[in-house]
Parts: structure tokens; sequence; C-alpha cells
């Protein structure tokens, strides 16, 4: 198996190109698809095929619904365990900063999780328009015009007009794309990781079971919008379990990405203004914390001794002290 820390680059790599430079070309396509600019390929389907069959009843989970909780509901988690990570550290610090410093943790979260929603929907609406494949209430809500076509009941049909006057022509559109669940991949995106999250940033002792809680309500979340794709007959198992399988696949490769600069408030990290920064020290830093813990080197009654600096301990021995002492003045 690869290393974790082979893959940890070229995950990381990918995520910095697609939050700072193609986040405008895929918001782009995504308005592009759903205005039905760019059409599905129109694949075509079986005159005896009774898995078209169903009646069009709606959605239990709306796309308006789906939408709100996917994209604001992490925040709504992410802004209160920041503030108690923060406030168990900086007590005594203003009001300004302190809010400031939490508003840049949320974000850094935030936008790792946004970012991989944008994924998730261009790879959902770009399978969606080249696969094509229609949806349980096909026949219902496209009313093709296969009468004359369909002799035996065995003919695959390809070219086809839908005749429905009973719906907009969006939702004809939308009928010829089933595979895979779009509902499914963002929510069960979503669910893997708030887990994650969730499971590295609370650790709260007085309250053992508020994280496996807070996990199970987002793993429940996305349960019950992939079955109730199955169950309003708006898409077949199979479109649920690649949704399924996509939402994990990109939620584990984001994982990957952002697993060294969100951190869990175990760690002491300093704070970092870029959310795409990998959390290394800069050469300014590194002297810096240097210098802080072996003392102002500056000084002019002190000089350093080559064995204090070559040392991997920040504990000032007895000799060292003592030859520190000896030295004059410059």
């Amino acid at each position: 198996m690869m290393n974790s820390s082979r893959i940890y680059p070229v995950c990381r790599s990918a995520y910095v190109i697609v939050a700072r430079r193609l986040w405008k070309w895929f918001l782009g396509g995504l308005g592009l698809s759903y205005s039905g600019i760019i059409r599905p390929r129109g694949a075509g389907f079986y005159c005896n095929d009774t898995s078209l069959d169903h009646t069009y009843n709606g959605d239990t989970v709306s796309v308006a619904s789906l939408f709100i909780v996917c994209l604001l509901g992490p925040i709504l988690f992410i802004f209160p365990i920041e503030c108690v990570k923060k406030w168990t550290k900086e007590r005594n610090g203003t009001l300004g900063p302190f809010l400031y410093r939490i508003w840049r943790s949320c974000w850094k979260v935030w936008r790792a999780q946004l970012t991989g929603i944008l994924v998730v929907l261009v790879m959902t609406e770009f399978s969606k328009i080249l696969i094509s494949e229609p949806r349980p209430h096909f026949l219902d809500t496209c009313k093709p015009n296969v009468t004359q076509m369909c002799k035996t009941g065995n003919e695959y049909i390809v070219n086809f007009s839908c005749t429905s006057s009973n719906f907009t022509k969006s939702q004809i559109l939308d009928s010829q794309k089933s595979f895979p669940s779009g509902h499914t991949s963002m929510s069960v995106y979503t669910a893997v990781f708030m887990m994650w999250y969730l499971g590295r940033a609370v650790h709260w002792p007085y309250s053992f079971l508020m994280k496996p809680f807070l996990q199970l309500l987002w793993a429940c979340y996305a349960l019950f919008c992939s079955l109730t794709r199955i169950t309003d007959r708006r898409h077949h198992w199979w479109d649920v379990l690649a949704g399924a399988t996509l939402g994990f696949g990109v939620a584990f490769i984001l994982i990957q990405a952002v697993s060294r600069t969100i951190r869990s408030e175990r760690d002491s990290p300093p704070d970092e203004d870029d959310p795409t920064d990998d959390g290394s020290l800069s050469k300014d830093d590194l002297a810096m914390r240097i210098q802080s813990s072996t003392g102002n080197s500056n000084s002019p009654s002190k000089r350093l001794s080559v064995r204090r600096l070559l040392s991997n301990s920040s504990v000032t021995t007895i000799a060292e002290d003592r030859e520190i002492s000896d030295v004059p003045n410059a």
C-alpha cells in the first residue's frame, strides 16, 4: 500500500489547484448544466423496462433543503467547536483579535468542506450528462412517443421525443439524469467529512457521549437522504450506491489533503491565515523559535555555547550555565 507521506503531497496539490484556480470554472460548468444549456447525452431505454414505469411523487428531501444542510449546516457545528478550542487556550485575550482568530479557524475548515462539495457536484453532474440514465419515473415524466416503435416490447429506443405537458422542460431533462444520485453523493460526502472533523476536533472529557452523538446525526442524515431516493422512486439502487461511493471517495481524498492543516485541540501549532498552507515553518519562524528557546543571542553579557545550540533539548544544564557565566563581558 502507498505510504500516507506519499499520498499527502498529491492530494494537497489537487486541493490547492481546485481551491485557488478551478473553482470559478467548476461553478460556471454547473450553471450551464443546471440551466439546460448543457443537455444530457440522451441514452435510450427498453420498451418493456418496468423499472421506468413509476409515478413521479416529488422529493422527501428537497434540493433546497439538501443544499442548506450541506452548505450551511457544517458551520453551525464548526463555529461553536472552534470557539471552545480557542477559549480554552486564549481566555485573557482581547475580544476583537479573539473573534478574528475564531473566524480564521472556522473558515479554514469550512473552505475545505465547500471545496469538496464543489468537486462532488461537478463529478456527479458530469456523470449524469455523460451516462444519461432514465430515472424510475421517466415514462411518467417524459411520455415518449414510442407507441409505434415498441412492437414486440424488446426494442431499445434511442430516437424519441417527450410529449408530456404536465412537467416543465427542466423536469423532463432531469428525468434522464439518474446515475449517480446527487443527494446521496452530497450527503455522504458531508457526513464523512464532518464525522472526521468531529472526531479530530472534539476532545471534551466531561462529555463522553457528545462526539459520537454529533457524528451519529450526520450519519443518520446521509442514510436518510440515500434511502429516500429509492423510496421516492427518484433513483435506482445502483444510482444510490454509486453516489455513496463517489461521496466517500472525495471525502477520503480531501481528508488526506487537509489532515495536516486542520488540527485537533490537543495539537498546538501556530495559526495560519492561508487555509491552503501545509503548516510548515518558514526560515524566519524557525530562527525565532530557536532564538526564543535558547535565549537572546544578541545579549552583550552572554554567548551561547556550541554544545547548547546543537542540543535537541531546550533545558539548560548546570554545566552549560557555568560555561556561560564564566565568559567575560564583551
